[in-house]
């Protein structure tokens, strides 16, 4: 056994040093230009201008590294990918920001819970299970770059921008479930990358709308921020992104932490030893684009070894050719970043002489065509959905009353007598918002009840009246619009304190069940939900979620999860259901 570990070592040394002497060749036959160009990574949509589509290509022609799909129409986004990938030279390295999956820019796939809710979990196995799926889905349409996992540490309740995609609050949390997230990901063939470093979960500002500043001393940065990306370094992390943060611990001269050499090559590259690819936050974020007009070579001069999305990619290459042609810059140093960039492709099978970098083509066809049918089949895979659907069950987090058993439904045969459960469905205007009745009613009959989003407290009396000879009254609270993108807020309110606490009023005349879909920082602000018999937080409004608070009141979900966050004078790590 020992002799076969040491073979398996000794190849992997002698495979490593063939991927250096390869890249090292590479590299070589490059042009300066080419190399500068092999580190900027540009946004590229279906929906650009004939215009914006030339000049990517001059730029692909020119050596560009990567691009980052945002949000689109699958199948038109991977066309245009296989028609710049075309014109160049080197396979692009495609990438996405895909936190909860694929899905976060292509609505063809299914949604993987937000991090929040796998942080509800506390279980590492599953959250590696999501990571490899994710990875999965991401690879089968060769994108080997995920910017995530997040592991800000979110203890600010009222940060406007992390909330939702981060683990939860505690470091340890947030450092168990990053490090299996990204271990699943990077099995699946797909590179991580740990972000926002050096953290951005305790911030007030949105660093896409201007720039946080974080007024910490080095000790608690140290024993909080950093922590997570410590251990997803230890853990082997391909990347690390840098966030638009000023941090005057760390950089009394409070420059974006993105553009900091003191935090990017001081901190992060050598006190910290990582030596994987540092990526940057996107460079037209307002956190550092306002008051940096060359913000892009700024990162550069910090230690960047990938700038993404710089507002203007060739006057980029321009500034930075110029700078090397002045002096200001070593070229020795810009290969170690190439090599570094390379090396994710090299180890993707990017750079191999039988690589396609065509998506969905044709079986037997090595070109640009696409397969519209095939691609779209990528997408929808069952085993994915079924996945998702286990980790909704389980994350479910009852937070008042416990599931010791399922509320005593009417069954179906019972014809000539009314249903013995009420459902009052709060602002369920959405397809997904009607799989909760629906589950419920495969359970028995449920009386349904109405009440839209803007109820008056005229509106909520009169469906109370109409409660009036049922025992058990279910109110699932659905956000009944869509989860924002990135950038936006990260939640939805479904219900007004006072609407909520009206409707909180029935338990005087009814066992009340309640349902929130939304998320757990809401109930500071509903402290009412303490009057229901039962309440159960569903952390969003999705067809997954509806189905899973359905089922644990039935009691045929697990409904194990627990609060991810201190929420509603509950402690994270709280849960009230001993049933787990």
């Amino acid at each position: 056994m020992k002799k076969f570990v040491l073979t398996v070592l000794l190849l992997a040394v002698v495979a490593s040093d063939l991927f250096a002497r390869d890249i090292d060749s590479l590299i070589g036959a490059m042009s300066r230009r080419e190399k500068i160009a092999q580190i900027i990574f540009v946004e590229i949509d279906s929906k650009e201008s004939p215009e914006q589509k030339a000049a990517h290509e001059r730029l692909i022609r020119e050596g560009l590294g990567g691009i980052i799909v945002m949000d689109d129409k699958l199948v038109d986004n991977m066309r245009l990918v296989n028609d710049l990938q075309r014109s160049a030279r080197i396979p692009l390295m495609v990438s996405i920001d895909g936190e909860w999956g694929a899905a976060m820019r292509f609505y063809e796939f299914a949604a993987f819970p937000r991090a929040m809710q796998l942080g509800a979990l506390d279980d590492e196995a599953l959250v590696e299970a999501a990571g490899r799926a994710i990875g999965e889905e991401l690879s089968e349409i060769k994108i080997f770059m995920n910017f995530a996992p997040v592991v800000d540490v979110n203890n600010n309740a009222n940060n406007p921008v992390i909330k939702t995609r981060s683990f939860g609050q505690t470091r340890e949390r947030v450092a168990r479930m990053g490090v299996a997230y990204m271990r699943g990901m990077q099995r699946a063939g797909v590179w991580g990358s740990a972000k926002h470093f050096p953290g951005h979960g305790d911030t007030d500002v949105d660093s896409h709308k201007g720039l946080p500043v974080l007024l910490f001393d080095r000790a608690r940065l140290d024993s909080l921020e950093l922590y997570p990306f410590r251990e997803m370094i230890k853990a082997g992390v391909a990347m690390v992104m840098v966030g638009h943060l000023s941090v005057p611990a760390l950089d009394p001269t409070g420059t974006p932490a993105s553009i900091s050499r003191p935090i990017v090559t001081g901190l992060l590259r050598n006190e910290l030893g990582f030596d994987g690819v540092i990526i940057t936050d996107a460079l037209g974020m307002k956190g550092v684009a306002e008051g940096n007009a060359n913000a892009a070579v700024e990162a550069y001069k910090a230690g960047a070894d990938i700038l993404l999305m710089p507002e203007d990619a060739q006057k980029t290459m321009d500034d930075l050719d110029a700078a090397f042609r002045r002096g200001e810059l070593d070229e020795s140093d810009l290969d170690a970043r190439v090599r570094r960039a390379l090396l994710l492709k090299q180890r993707s099978g990017m750079l191999a002489d039988d690589y396609s970098p065509y998506v969905a083509v044709p079986d037997g066809v090595q070109s640009a065509e696409l397969d519209s049918a095939a691609l779209l089949a990528k997408a929808d895979r069952p085993e994915t959905v079924k996945l998702i659907q286990e980790i909704c069950d389980r994350s479910m987090t009852v937070v008042k009353g416990k599931l010791r058993r399922p509320l005593k439904f009417r069954r179906w045969m019972a014809f000539t007598t009314r249903p013995k459960v009420a459902y009052v469905a709060f602002n369920a205007a959405t397809p997904e918002s009607a799989c909760f009745g629906e589950e419920l009613a495969r359970y028995g009959r449920v009386a349904r009840f109405d009440l839209p989003f803007d109820a008056t407290s005229e509106q909520i009396d009169s469906v109370g009246t109409l409660l009036q000879g049922y025992r058990d009254v279910i109110v699932c609270f659905h956000s009944g619009r869509p989860i924002p993108r990135t950038g936006g807020p990260q939640h939805f309110a479904t219900v007004a304190p006072e609407q909520f606490a009206r409707v909180a009023s029935w338990s005087d005349k009814h066992r009340l069940h309640g349902v929130y879909l939304g998320v757990p920082y809401d109930l500071n602000t509903l402290p009412e939900y303490k009057r229901f018999k039962t309440f159960i937080i569903g952390y969003s409004d999705t067809k997954f979620n509806n189905i899973a608070s359905a089922r644990a009141l039935t009691r045929r979900g697990s409904a194990r999860g627990s609060l991810p966050v201190d929420a509603g004078g509950l402690p994270a790590g709280y849960h009230s259901n001993p049933i787990r």
